[in-house]
């Protein structure tokens, strides 16, 4: 996949266009509040080189990835080169399932999380990933940093750590190996598809097949074996780990997608002092998260480009099948509000969660002109 590599450092200020086109609310560079007491100098700086690690599952050669180090190349150079983090890629540190635990215990500093695969943990975050009209990576991000902002709930949901960057993936799709394309839900009776827990792994259930767990890297091999007969990824994702080279069949239908954090260990945080805490925030929450939404958007276009150069075939179901489809997220939807109405107003949370979506909505036309304007 090409690199946006001359193009990253300029989202930063690309984000503001797109929150113009978005008609955005304006976020905060600290999406966790008071995140921390600072070191003992007071904030005074101290002079003293700061090392931070930051653990994430994609490749290296990932934009995602690449956009991380260009985030953390302009953190070094805010603080004069005290504050260096460095970049731990394919799950070097953690794999992206173990990654919340490396965080917690210290291993890293810093890790990119994808809530859903930690079942049950972050379950305000994941309202994202029911049906609530979100279709975008731009129009997520800016859906969860309104209900961050709004709900003292999802912010004690998060309070274990510093949020860093909040987004979401693409609109992840139902991806098949040879002899099993997926046109309708009755195609998925007795199958076994990897997808993480949580949504896709409930609508899986419902549609009649079995849901299997594993972190990213081990699809490829899985599919290969056909220990699966699918699994339920985005695009971009696809093209990250080289699916497309042993996948047959792409549905097209979006599915669902998830929220993303980059998340900070609170000790960690504690441990700088006040000076290079603010200039870590300030380089950091909505306007960051909005560079890195684009990014991955721009990853998914060409994703979905790369896997029909390799041969994928795309299956676009009928507006009936679709809608076959989509009956059993609602249903899902009314048991995700009876589940965890004991912590937050759940009927208010989703409503505000689609006014939300329906404020920040932008078509794919406009996405794919906008991301044509950053040259992504």
């Amino acid at each position: 996949m090409k690199k946006h590599t001359k193009k990253i450092l300029g989202l930063y200020l690309a984000s503001a266009m797109s929150l113009a086109l978005l008609t955005a609310c304006g976020g905060t560079s600290d999406p966790g509040g008071e995140s921390g007491s600072g070191g003992s100098d007071g904030g005074s700086g101290d002079g003293q080189v700061y090392e931070l690690s930051l653990s994430t599952h994609d490749p290296a050669t990932s934009n995602k990835t690449i956009y991380f180090q260009q985030w953390a190349d302009q953190i070094k150079e805010a603080s004069d080169g005290r504050l260096n983090i460095t970049i731990y890629s394919a799950g070097a540190l953690a794999s992206g399932t173990a990654a919340l635990d490396a965080l917690r215990t210290n291993v890293c500093d810093i890790a990119w999380i994808y809530p859903p695969y930690f079942s049950g943990q972050f379950p305000l975050s994941e309202v994202i990933s029911q049906p609530i009209g979100v279709t975008s990576v731009p129009q997520g991000t800016q859906v969860l940093y309104g209900l961050y902002e709004a709900y003292p709930e999802l912010q004690e949901e998060l309070s274990e750590f510093v949020p860093l960057m909040m987004h979401t993936n693409p609109t992840n799709k139902i991806c098949s190996i040879d002899g099993y394309p997926i046109d309708s839900v009755d195609d998925l009776q007795g199958l076994t598809f990897r997808a993480s827990a949580g949504t896709p792994s409930d609508l899986l259930l419902a549609w009649g097949a079995t849901p299997i767990q594993m972190a990213p890297g081990d699809i490829y091999q899985a599919v290969e074996r056909g220990t699966v007969e699918g699994y339920i990824f985005d695009w971009s994702g696809i093209v990250s780990f080289g699916l497309q080279e042993v996948t047959a069949n792409l549905t097209t239908m979006p599915v669902y997608l998830g929220p993303y954090f980059l998340m900070m260990n609170q000790n960690s945080f504690n441990s700088l002092p006040e000076d290079l805490q603010q200039i870590l925030l300030e380089n950091s929450g909505l306007d960051a998260s909005m560079g890195l939404a684009w990014v991955y958007e721009g990853d998914e276009r060409e994703g979905r480009e790369i896997c029909e150069a390799a041969g994928c075939t795309m299956i676009d179901v009928t507006p009936e099948a679709e809608a076959e489809f989509l009956s059993y997220g609602e249903a899902l939807l009314e048991d995700w509000i009876a589940e965890y109405g004991d912590r937050v107003d759940a009927e208010a949370y989703v409503a505000d969660a689609r006014a939300l979506a329906e404020e920040y909505a932008i078509s794919m036309d406009e996405v794919y002109a906008t991301l044509d304007e950053m040259g992504l």
